[in-house]
């Protein structure tokens, strides 16, 4: 017969690898079935698990459960969590924690302790720690140490993308656990790559109301009622889904997707100008990216970080020439200029951008926002993109505000999205340059005479029918 330290530590061994029976018995409570799921998947060390939830699913308690799981089940152990806000993780996961604490069994009950800023079992090395993740406080998931590492990351979405920088080494520890959720709110960043272009290295969930017991049907009903079932409200808030666009964003993601890798090719459009733009590089880490646009082709011709400007215009001109283009636009702020001076001593003739100029649309604040609100019509008409992530994640990154009292549109500045944890949107910028300029075809190419061009480039001598000649002479 086992003595009762022998019982606990087999009870242990159990639920070290079943968490579902660890809150099933040591807590006392019957998960729903997508909390079960989420229990499973992050009982294999080395567990990366995202979910995407709706409204009331239960994910701050799944948190909790998962917290006093891995302090009770595994002696060097730490549990960071981390959330955007000192709220979050003060005010909703730590009551919790305590709520659950006080349904364990004895001898955990009394053996847990709980401060404000962590969470300890007595007798034992491990603890949960609270960290917010701010981009002020980037090294909230770095710095810790332990056999057994299992990281907390709750409302994902609002953590800026330079915390997960900071912590990439952590996060890859071999296996350390991962467990972050949110409402998926955001169409970039880590959290929304962990459910598209870096799938493969996740166990994804998504959480739906409509499949939790936890939330009342009626919640969905007025959420339906209010905003609409196809509204991205009804698709963030209770299908657990990432919205067609963030309340704030500039470039709606659907249109976007829609665009990649149409099968599009630029000789589709031989009655159209060929453009090329040019975004420079201001610093860098950023790219400088020459792209090429023709009626509704579009097209990444070259891309490179830390040339210098003379290069970058040597390859700008290579391919004007190359394209054969009819406008070579190049986006002059600050290190531009140089590019501009580089093209000119070739014998070239690019038109100056400057992003912050005025607009001459009435609705944008300035020349900026006026080119992208531009590309975003482009899109919708039926524009083409390739099949890049990189440029994809650029042009749904900005967000825009309204101008105080003029109430005009503004794009967000590339120096605050750096503030967000983003990429400067390089790629977009280029593609955006496009239509800084109305720009005319020159001439006609080989598939077929420019639409503008087709009263003079018809002449009656091509007109060999004698029916035709007879009808012109009746008339």
């Amino acid at each position: 017969m086992l003595n009762d330290d022998e019982s606990l530590v087999g009870l242990i061994e159990h639920w070290r690898v079943s968490p579902y029976d660890f809150v099933v018995e040591c807590l006392g409570v019957l998960p729903t079935e997508q909390q079960r799921g989420v229990l499973a998947a992050m009982a294999a060390p080395g567990a990366r698990v995202s979910i995407r939830s709706g409204h009331g699913t239960g994910k701050s308690t799944l948190f909790s459960w998962i917290a006093l799981w891995g302090l009770c089940c595994f002696w060097d152990v730490k549990i960071p969590t981390t959330a955007p806000t000192a709220h979050q993780l003060s005010d909703i996961l730590w009551p919790e924690i305590e709520k659950w604490r006080a349904q364990m069994l004895e001898p955990w009950r009394s053996a847990v302790r709980i401060k404000s800023d962590k969470i300890t079992l007595e007798g034992t090395p491990g603890f949960v720690a609270a960290r917010t993740g701010r981009k002020e406080n980037p090294e909230a998931l770095q710095g810790f140490h332990a056999e057994h590492m299992i990281f907390l990351i709750d409302e994902a979405s609002g953590i800026p993308e330079v915390v997960f920088e900071v912590a990439r080494g952590a996060l890859s520890t071999e296996g350390a656990r991962i467990l972050m959720a949110a409402n998926p709110t955001r169409l970039t960043g880590y959290f929304y790559n962990s459910h598209h272009k870096n799938r493969d290295l996740w166990t994804r969930f998504q959480f739906s109301c409509l499949d939790s017991p936890r939330v009342s049907p009626t919640y969905a009903r007025e959420i339906a009622d209010e905003y609409g079932e196809d509204s991205d409200m009804y698709r963030v808030r209770v299908l657990g889904e990432f919205p067609h666009a963030s309340v704030s964003q500039f470039m709606p993601g659907d249109v976007v997707k829609a665009a990649m890798g149409k099968h599009l090719r630029e000789d589709m459009y031989g009655f159209a100008p060929i453009i090329i733009g040019v975004d420079v590089a201001m610093f860098g880490g950023d790219r400088s990216v020459i792209m090429l646009r023709q009626g509704l082709y579009s097209n990444i011709l070259y891309q490179v970080r830390g040339n210098t400007p003379e290069t970058l215009a040597a390859h700008a001109a290579r391919l004007y020439d190359e394209h054969k283009a009819d406008a070579l636009i190049v986006d002059a702020t600050g290190v531009g200029e140089a590019v501009m001076s580089s093209l000119r001593l070739m014998n070239r003739s690019p038109i100056a951008f400057y992003a912050g100029e005025k607009s001459i649309l009435p609705n944008c604040a300035n020349r900026r926002t006026e080119v992208w609100y531009k590309m975003r019509e482009w899109f919708r008409s039926g524009g083409a993109i390739p099949n890049d992530s990189d440029l994809r994640d650029d042009l749904v990154g900005p967000e825009f505000q309204y101008t105080a009292g003029s109430g005009k549109i503004q794009l967000e500045r590339k120096q605050d999205m750096a503030k967000r944890g983003l990429a400067s949107p390089d790629l977009a910028d280029a593609l955006a340059v496009t239509f800084g300029a109305e720009v005319q075809a020159k001439r006609m190419n080989a598939a077929g005479p420019g639409i503008q061009n087709l009263r003079s480039a018809w002449k009656p001598t091509d007109m060999k029918s004698r029916r035709y000649r007879a009808l012109d002479r009746r008339r």
